[in-house]
């Protein structure tokens, strides 16, 4: 795999979210990718991408699983920050439960359709049991996805 992505950052960031608004959740996710990525990118132009994405299409992609995701243009490695909510939270078109925000470069759409891919074939492979385990273990949620993306 690239460069951009072995220097994946992974990120879960809070575990059995109260159920919030769609748009806080993705704004709080966003927040923490600006601080962690440490660049002169903008947190508001990244919202503003990932919420034009969300009117044009939802990002639920089923099983309780919302991936928004933002191209970053000048980004120089890809970012996926995970939250839980046992309760669901509201998303346009169902409630979610695993929240996975996907911040790539703009320069590389194909490892922004490589990572989709696979989170959302990681995502099917669980069983809602299993899910909502991960639900307690924030490094269990950091182990299994990072063997999937292979970071």
């Amino acid at each position: 795999m690239d460069k951009q992505v072995d220097q994946l950052l992974l990120k879960v960031h809070e575990q059995n979210l109260p159920a919030a608004d769609w748009e806080q959740v993705l704004r709080s996710l966003v927040h923490i990718a600006s601080i962690e990525f440490n660049e002169s990118h903008n947190e508001d132009d990244i919202i503003t991408d990932a919420l034009d994405r969300e009117q044009v299409e939802s990002t639920y992609v089923g099983l309780g699983l919302a991936v928004p995701h933002a191209r970053v243009q000048g980004l120089q490695r890809a970012g996926v920050y995970v939250a839980f909510s046992r309760d669901g939270i509201p998303w346009p078109a169902e409630e979610a439960h695993l929240i996975v925000l996907l911040i790539v470069p703009w320069e590389n759409p194909e490892l922004h359709l490589q990572l989709l891919s696979r989170i959302v074939r990681w995502r099917k492979n669980l069983t809602e049991a299993e899910l909502y385990a991960l639900a307690e273990s924030p490094e269990r949620v950091e182990a299994l996805l990072s063997t999937e993306l292979e970071v």
